[in-house]
C-alpha cells in the first residue's frame, strides 16, 4: 500500500517540514519502501536541477504511530545548526494526545526517571532516580472530554525514548491505541492517538521566529474533539 503524498507545511532553501501520517517509519532504513525521510529525499529531488547533488537531515524523530511536525534540514551545515538546538532545547514542543481516563489533575508537571529497556523496547518509568535512568519532565493541560476520553495539550521538556506514551500511561492515562503501555481501547493498525502539533524555534540561518503546525489526522477519534 502506498503512502499518501508528502504533505509539506514549510519549506525554503535551508529547511523542509513536513506533517508525518501514522504508520509511517521516520527514519531511512534500507528493508522498507517507504519512510518519511526516504519520502522527503524524493520530494527534494524532484524539484532540484542536480537530484545527485541533494541532502536531507534529521535533526529529530517520531515514533512510527506518532503523526505530526517532522522538521528537516536540506544542507549538512543547517542539520548540525539544528542539532545543537535541540540539544539546548532552544525549541518548544506542543503534542496532543487523546488518552484513556480523566488526569488526576487539569493541569500538571510530570517528573519522572525513565529507563529504557531495549529488549522489549519499552519505556520502564519510575518516580525515583535509580543508575542508568534519565530525568523526564513534561506538562500537561486537559482541553476537553467526551465519550472517547480526555483531549490533553503537552509541552514536551525533555523528550526521551517513549517519553510521553509512557508518562501518560503512568499517570494511569495511557493514549488510545497503545496498547504497548496499556490502553484497552481500540485505534488504528499502527497508530496511536498522539499528535506533535506544533514547532516554535529561531530559524538557524535567517534568526526569524518560525511557528510549524501540523493539522490532527482525519478520523472519527480526532473529529470528535474539533466539532
Amino acid at each position: 500500500m502506498l503512502p499518501a503524498p508528502l504533505q509539506v507545511l514549510y519549506e525554503d532553501k535551508q529547511l523542509l517540514a513536513v506533517n508525518k501520517p501514522q504508520g509511517l517509519v521516520t527514519e531511512y532504513e534500507p528493508h522498507l519502501n517507504f519512510t518519511l525521510e526516504s519520502m522527503a529525499m524524493n520530494y527534494i529531488r524532484s524539484q532540484e536541477k542536480y537530484p545527485q547533488k541533494c541532502f536531507i537531515g534529521l535533526p529529530h524523530r517520531l515514533d512510527r504511530p506518532v503523526s505530526g511536525v517532522v522538521l528537516f534540514a536540506k544542507k549538512k551545515s543547517v542539520l548540525k545548526m539544528l542539532m545543537e538546538i535541540f540539544s539546548k532545547r532552544e525549541i518548544e514542543k506542543t503534542y496532543l494526545a487523546i488518552v484513556e481516563n480523566t488526569p488526576p489533575k487539569a493541569e500538571d508537571e510530570l517528573v519522572n526517571w525513565l529507563v529504557k529497556d531495549t529488549k522489549i523496547r519499552k519505556a520502564i518509568i519510575l518516580n525515583r532516580e535509580v543508575k542508568d535512568a534519565m530525568r523526564v519532565v513534561l506538562r500537561y493541560k486537559l482541553i476537553s472530554q467526551n465519550q472517547t476520553g480526555s483531549q490533553l495539550e503537552i509541552k514536551l521538556i525533555t523528550g526521551k525514548f517513549h517519553q510521553i506514551r509512557a508518562q501518560l500511561a503512568h499517570m494511569g492515562c495511557p493514549i488510545i491505541g497503545d496498547a504497548h503501555y496499556g490502553s484497552t481501547k481500540p485505534y488504528k493498525e499502527n497508530a496511536v492517538c498522539l499528535h506533535a502539533q506544533q514547532l516554535k524555534l529561531i530559524h538557524p540561518v535567517t534568526h526569524e521566529p518560525l511557528v510549524l503546525m501540523a493539522e490532527v489526522p482525519d478520523d472519527e477519534i480526532w473529529r470528535s474533539f474539533f466539532k
